[in-house]
């Protein structure tokens, strides 16, 4: 049975002003990886969790299918980084993270929606900066782990090791996570092992740089990407680079547009970008993209 359009809602929550004048304080201690107490990171994580279902059941009362949150969406990385060696830390995360499956799978009940969001994940004695998928059912389906870190999340993040791509009913999803898109590579993997849509969780898409670069990489494949920003400029963007919506410079937003992810791809001559291109590459020239630089 031929799949039907989606409607995809990519949030922005606000980064600022969302907690009661007495939480202020103690959501800089945390932001910031100072809190050491199990408690009140209990309670930060509640109200982290409180601003994100604000935004998903607007996203869900629009008629979204799916929607996103931004990359570390109850703010605890800076408390891997900085508290991660601490005995406290692993039960603290592990303990949000369930908060977190378990809040976010009751709305997409709710909702019927599928929901992705970034996370951070406690496995096998790593900290990892994670997307999550939830189905309507409220179960994970699929997760991603940051594979590209900037040197401020190296010390106590550990990168992840694939670029997979899930089939859901959906399509074929595959995630990034913010500083993933600056390189080309991540997204054109993505795309080979058939990619039908990207969602990208993140923190850093604020200004028209970043607004051509994730363009660039739509247009490259013709695959849709969902980018979901903390304060603002969260967007969509179709298969033919352009945006299908955008939130703007708006905190507390939305952008939400319809996609059909089983559409061709037309672009110059080729009839069927998804399926041609791949075929007229030439990886035989392509060996230093792999190679390893010193320095």
């Amino acid at each position: 049975m031929a799949r039907r359009p989606i409607i995809i809602a990519a949030c922005a929550p606000a980064a600022h002003g969302f907690v009661a004048r007495e939480h202020v304080a103690a959501t800089e201690r945390m932001v910031k990886g100072r809190e050491r107490n199990p408690q009140r990171i209990r309670e930060h994580v509640g109200r982290m969790l409180d601003h994100q279902a604000r935004i998903l059941e607007r996203a869900g009362g629009a008629g979204a299918n799916l929607a996103v949150i931004p990359e570390d969406s109850l703010r605890l990385a800076a408390l891997a980084n900085r508290q991660g060696r601490r005995p406290f830390c692993a039960g603290a995360i592990d303990e949000a993270c369930e908060q977190y499956v378990q809040r976010i799978g009751a709305i997409c009940r709710r909702c019927g929606m599928y929901v992705a969001g970034g996370t951070v994940t406690h496995l096998h004695g790593r900290f990892r900066n994670t997307a999550l998928l939830q189905d309507p059912a409220g179960r994970v389906i699929a997760a991603y782990h940051k594979t590209h870190l900037p040197k401020d999340e190296t010390r106590g993040i550990t990168p992840g090791g694939g670029l997979p791509v899930f089939d859901t009913p959906l399509g074929k999803i595959g995630m990034l996570i913010c500083w993933d898109i600056v390189f080309p590579e991540p997204f054109a993997v993505l795309a080979l092992k058939g990619a039908e849509l990207v969602i990208q969780p993140t923190f850093g898409h604020w200004d028209e740089s970043h607004d051509v670069t994730a363009r660039s990489r739509a247009m490259d494949w013709c695959v849709p990407l969902a980018v979901s920003m903390w304060g603002g400029c969260a967007c969509i963007i179709d298969g033919d680079g352009s945006f299908a919506a955008r939130t703007g410079h708006a905190p507390d937003s939305i952008a939400i547009a319809k996609l059909d992810l089983a559409a061709r791809r037309k672009w110059l001559w080729l009839r069927d970008v998804r399926r041609q291109k791949p075929m007229l590459r030439r990886p035989e020239l392509y060996g230093e993209l792999v190679r390893k630089k010193n320095g």
